[in-house]
């Protein structure tokens, strides 16, 4: 008991949790964690008598998470974006999740603007509207107007949100650590991991500050794309709870007889979008990783606006290349090269790779141009994705994420034009990321890039391997690797080997024609013969490692 409360300090919320649970059929999963005692017995004995439920396992589980409230719903969400977790059957089921929240008062809206700002709500705005315009488990939205007459939305965070979700985070660290270890089958999922993820997730979407941070960043890519609209911050009146921003205008993208009934084109609307979250994810690698319709507004000046901005992706410039990969692709109905990438992606080796590439051809066999109008490359995408799960490839978060973003908006698409062509929307934007890969300028860049973390390697790596061999000396570590690893190692170490004795001929050579450019006649370039010869054979020489690199990432065939 005493170990219990020392890891859950709220006892009533972990009865109801665990109730809620026993009532909705998961009491083989509380029997098996050993937690059936704590259920009260009049609880157990009513849920025996009423009828049991014939749901799916799947449904009955996301009516749980409905029944425990907002921190639950919030992580169900959080599941249906990640297939490279749970089945899809899961992800499908929990995307129909709903925060069915019920609004806080007028009242206490204004005494949340009064701790957070040291100021009355008539002495920041002229008009406030009671009812708020949008509400979540998080905050809700209210539309006013600041006293320079700019219309603003203003998020007030729910009182008390943070500890409520960190009491029930908590509760599901408890609950992970008892099914990681009294359930080997659910082990492998790594429960504990996910729980982890989760509350990192939770705690950035409960910082309005971060959340400006990432609108302004926002706002600076896109300050010369005029299809593109993100709202304007108002630093002075945004806490860590309140955040106020420009009210945008005009229609919810998911508001599909709403558009119709304005008679907005949305084809190039949708292209727009599509661009913009291409550019966000490829170009700036910094993009909106919460895609729902409702973060998506076409305005009335007839532009696509982003709003809400607590959860971003990031992708470095290695993720952007093999993303591209995977995505052009799927495009281009590139079997082989969909299968190296993904295992590139997930960092994995996997014996049956012949095998997977077989299922890729059997799901890219859906987009033969005969049917290609009729095909969703989204579904193709998820697919792909599910097919990688089962294989054991962890595709990295924003990859997903971005996955989940081309799902959503082809939807829409699809549901506004049955006739809208993803192929064709994305390809001559792909096609030019690629194109570009090629760039001697972009090829250089790279290349300074490679040479810096080459010198910080070498220059970590003697420090690093002894401290390693100290350890094993001591027995601190475990060494558990496979013959294949070790031939693995081996040849990246002569390769790496390799390129140090490249680099220090280079440097050498460099070093030899600076110190003697002043000795001797001069022949060709107003050099003498020594310094001519150094400077030509370290020029050589760094030709060979730039093309030896450049061959390793697949950029030159």
């Amino acid at each position: 008991m005493f170990k219990l409360i020392k890891e859950v300090r709220d006892l009533n919320r972990f009865r109801e949790i665990l109730t809620v649970l026993f009532e909705e059929g998961f009491d083989f999963l509380i029997a098996k964690i050993k937690l059936k005692h704590k259920v009260p017995v009049t609880k157990r004995v009513k849920a025996r008598i009423e009828k049991k439920k014939t749901f799916s396992i799947e449904k009955r589980l996301r009516l749980t998470l409905e029944r425990l409230g907002p921190t639950f719903i919030k992580f169900g969400q959080v599941l249906s974006v990640r297939p490279d977790l749970i089945p899809k059957s899961y992800t499908k089921e929990l995307e129909k999740l709903q925060d069915k929240v019920p609004q806080f008062s007028y009242a206490v809206a204004k005494q949340q603007i009064k701790k957070e700002l040291g100021k009355d709500i008539n002495e920041i705005f002229t008009k406030f509207e009671k009812k708020p315009i949008a509400c979540a488990s998080i905050s809700q939205v209210h539309k006013a107007t600041l006293k320079n007459n700019k219309k603003v939305a203003v998020k007030i965070q729910r009182p008390n949100v943070r500890e409520i979700m960190e009491t029930d985070v908590e509760i599901m660290f408890y609950v992970a650590k008892l099914l990681e270890k009294h359930m080997p089958k659910i082990r492998k999922f790594n429960p504990t991991t996910i729980i982890e993820e989760f509350s990192k997730w939770t705690e950035k979407e409960l910082d309005f500050k971060r959340e400006a941070i990432n609108a302004k960043r926002f706002a600076r890519n896109f300050s010369r794309d005029n299809t593109v609209k993100i709202p304007e911050i108002y630093d002075e009146f945004t806490t860590n709870r309140i955040l106020v921003m420009d009210f945008i205008d005009g229609t919810e993208l998911h508001n599909i007889k709403q558009i119709k009934s304005k008679k907005i084109n949305l084809t190039p609307l949708i292209e727009h979008g599509f661009n913009a979250v291409l550019t966000q994810v490829f170009v700036h690698g910094f993009f909106h990783a919460d895609p729902h319709p409702g973060n998506i507004i076409i305005t009335n000046d007839k532009k696509i606006a982003f709003v809400d901005f607590g959860i971003v992706g990031h992708f470095d410039e290695n993720l952007k290349a093999k993303s591209i990969d995977l995505f052009y692709g799927v495009i281009e109905r590139d079997a082989e090269k969909i299968a190296d990438t993904l295992i590139d992606l997930s960092d994995s080796h996997i014996e049956d790779k012949e095998e997977l590439k077989y299922e890729i051809s059997d799901i890219l066999e859906s987009m033969q141009e005969s049917n290609i109008i009729h095909t969703k490359v989204s579904r193709v995408l998820e697919e792909i994705m599910d097919t990688s799960l089962s294989y054991g490839l962890k595709i990295p978060m924003p990859f997903v994420l971005f996955g989940k973003t081309v799902i959503t908006l082809e939807g829409v698409a699809l549901e506004y034009d049955p006739k809208f062509n993803l192929v064709g929307t994305s390809k001559p934007f792909v096609e030019k990321l690629i194109a570009k890969r090629y760039n001697p300028v972009y090829q250089f860049n790279n290349f300074m890039k490679s040479m810096l973390r080459f010198k910080k390697f070498t220059e970590e790596f003697p420090d690093k391997t002894s401290k390693a061999l100290e350890r094993i000396e001591k027995g601190t570590i475990k060494v558990d690797i496979e013959d294949t690893d070790i031939k693995k190692l081996s040849l990246e170490i002569d390769k790496s080997g390799n390129r140090v004795a490249y680099s220090m001929l280079i440097a050498a050579l460099l070093i030899v024609a600076a110190l003697t450019i002043n000795f001797g006649a001069p022949i060709i370039f107003n050099m003498p013969l020594i310094p001519l010869l150094s400077f030509s054979l370290a020029m050589i020489l760094s030709w060979v490692l730039l093309v030896s690199i450049l061959k390793e990432k697949n950029i030159i065939k």
